[in-house]
């Protein structure tokens, strides 16, 4: 009897620890994926964050990854401005550029155009691509370079291939200003900043990507900062890239084509 009792006792031992682990196990799951969730991004509206009240001018950008846009209620809900997706490398253009970019002109929003740059190819035939698909018009604001690391756009830290990509970029911004007469903003992130950008473009704006802070760099100074990929705003279902401009309306005008 003494025996079945132990053997009872020590089933029970096992199956509460099994239990316990479990718990254990499932609690740290929890915990690594809040982690993760707030690595990835910090805000998901113009309303949730400390900044909505310093920064009063408010944008997005777009490509054919966000659908169909309602642009008359973006304008109804605050948005001054828009970049949206052009061209990419030396041949691919944004199947809904045309539709948005027209779209967004009635909605009375500020409408940009932006290349998606590929790294290490000709940057002079990049920018004619860009030149020939773009609508680039007076009032409107001036054309961006998206750069950034991708599927496409792979990581390297290899000395040559990191200046490849920047000889080519040189070339695109050069070709983009010789047509245009003004320097295009330049779209980047913290890691492809100190790679590709920082000591090469002294005149060129920056519109940063920070998913958790604001912009700090030194060298040269934000004028749009990127804060979230997963937006939420009416007028558009699904995510969306919000942005903000640093300083006032009037100043906003900077980035303007005369």
């Amino acid at each position: 009897m003494r025996k079945n009792k132990n053997k009872k006792y020590k089933k029970q031992s096992i199956l509460i620890l099994i239990v316990s682990m479990i718990l254990v196990s499932s609690v740290f799951l929890i915990i690594i994926d809040s982690i993760k969730k707030s690595s990835r991004e910090q805000y998901h509206s113009f309303y949730d964050n400390k900044y909505s009240y310093k920064y009063v001018v408010r944008g997005v950008d777009v490509s054919h990854h966000n659908g169909s846009i309602n642009w008359a209620q973006l304008n109804n809900e605050g948005i001054s401005f828009a970049y949206i997706k052009s061209t990419e490398g030396i041949s691919h253009t944004d199947r809904k550029y045309k539709e948005n970019y027209n779209k967004a002109k009635r909605s009375s929003i500020k409408v940009g155009t932006y290349h998606f740059y590929t790294f290490g190819l000709d940057g002079k035939r990049q920018a004619q691509h860009f030149i020939r698909h773009a609508k680039v018009g007076s009032a409107d604001l001036i054309p961006a370079i998206d750069v950034e690391h991708s599927p496409a756009n792979r990581y390297s830290n290899d000395k040559d291939y990191i200046k490849r990509v920047t000889n080519e970029l040189i070339k695109l911004e050069h070709e983009l200003y010789e047509h245009y007469g003004v320097r295009p903003i330049i779209y980047t992130n913290k890691d492809c900043y100190k790679l590709y950008i920082v000591d090469h473009f002294p005149e060129s704006l920056i519109w940063m990507s920070d998913l958790h802070n604001e912009p700090n760099i030194k060298e040269n100074d934000w004028v749009i900062w990127q804060f979230s990929h997963t937006g939420n705003i009416n007028g558009i279902n699904g995510d969306i890239d919000l942005n903000y401009f640093r300083y006032s309306f009037r100043q906003f005008n900077q980035l303007l084509m005369p």
